[in-house]
């Protein structure tokens, strides 16, 4: 019996162990490294409280070795005899039912007033936020008057020191908006605003993704924050407009360029959209149940696609950007090219219930892909980083 008990013990040891080791991986999903103001008051309250839960607990333990000690059975007790029989005591009642209460209300009237501010408008921007099945929209109206100057996907791009608003939306389910770092969790959910802001002081790539499932790829619904300087972010701005305005000139005729065009025409142009030259899917016409894919005006200004699943431009170990000899970016284009080519491979979706990506491998020659790759490249200048 007792081999048996230490054998098991064997592989009990190493999973608690494993489940511990487990509990510390935060990858780049990490609340506990606030950056923005939000987050730090968020991460100031949950400190608050477990620092108070492990008080509760070490008295708890503490009060239960002491019971255990003092009241274990002796050699010299009669197994047959009870101990005196106690039936209710008020000091004892009063002290668990008081404690817990003067607990529970210092923490309310210690959070209140930052539920109240988590809940103002900030005094920056406002951008749109969509979520969809599953990737994230974020649309500027740099003028205020109602129409949407830039479009992206999957890159929230912000400058410093300045508190954004976002209306989250969401076009089909569910979805939950999260950064860690910049804020915490708020919901789109379909045909209500939910509103929310997030900010940051320091300049930085911030990484998050859908935190309320919403079907087969929620997990790979990501997203990401690009803190900018002001002088950065108002040179992200002008780039997404210039990318705009080039995105209108037709390709050369003969060209690889010219011809992946007249193969996105074919192909794309019934889901995505191109700023001024393919806007039929515009307005929510995509053949999609969300009614929008990805506007591709300025692919090649972000840092990644498929639902940031992807790096659009290579990385390294570390996530530094690889240049090429010239200083240029890496473009990642064996990946982007593989998900033109078959992006239910690539990333799980319902594309025959139009929830995702359709498969062209069938489709589209090695040759089509070289032009398509081509084309894309055309979309947009490289991301400015932080």
């Amino acid at each position: 019996m007792g081999t048996r008990f230490a054998r098991s013990w064997r592989w009990v040891v190493p999973a608690l162990l494993g489940l511990l080791l487990a509990g510390c991986a935060t990858g780049r999903l990490d609340a506990t490294k606030p950056i923005g103001e939000d987050a730090r008051e968020i991460d100031g309250l949950m400190r608050l409280s477990g620092w108070m839960a492990v008080g509760v607990g070490i008295f708890v333990a503490a009060a239960v070795a002491t019971i255990i000690v003092k009241f274990r059975a002796k050699p010299t007790d009669d197994p047959d005899d009870l101990p005196p029989q106690i039936h209710g005591n008020r000091k004892a009642e009063l002290t668990w039912t008081l404690i817990p209460t003067a607990m529970l209300v210092f923490l309310t009237i210690y959070t209140l007033p930052t539920v109240f501010a988590l809940a103002s408008e900030g005094d920056g921007r406002t951008i749109k936020v969509e979520g969809q099945q599953w990737w994230w929209q974020f649309s500027y109206d740099l003028d205020e008057d109602g129409q949407y100057d830039i479009v992206t996907a999957n890159d929230l791009v912000i400058p410093t020191g300045e508190e954004v608003n976002l209306e989250i939306h969401s076009n089909d389910v569910i979805h939950s908006f999260w950064i860690p770092q910049l804020n915490g969790k708020k919901d789109a959910v379909p045909g209500r605003i939910h509103d929310w802001r997030i900010s940051s002081d320091e300049p930085g790539i911030f990484y998050g993704e859908c935190v309320e499932f919403c079907g087969l790829s929620h997990a790979n619904m990501q997203m990401r924050t690009i803190v900018l300087t002001p002088e950065d972010f108002d040179r992200w701005v002008q780039e997404q407009l210039a990318g705009k305005t080039a995105a209108q000139v037709a390709p050369a005729d003969e060209s690889p360029e010219a011809a992946g065009a007249a193969l996105f025409e074919t192909h794309c142009i019934s889901c995505h959209v191109v700023d001024g030259a393919y806007e039929s899917a515009a307005g929510g016409n995509a053949n999609l149940l969300a009614g929008i894919a990805p506007n591709l005006t300025n692919l090649m200004s972000r840092t990644a696609f498929a639902g940031a699943l992807y790096e659009t431009y290579q990385t390294g170990p570390d996530g530094e950007y690889l240049r090429n000899p010239d200083g240029s970016l890496k473009l990642n284009i064996a990946e982007l090219r593989e998900w033109v080519r078959n992006a239910p491979d690539m990333k799980p979706a319902r594309a025959d219930n139009q929830q995702g990506m359709l498969d062209f491998s069938e489709v589209l020659t090695d040759q089509d892909l070289d032009n398509l790759m081509a084309y894309l490249k055309t979309l947009g200048s490289p991301p400015v980083l932080p």
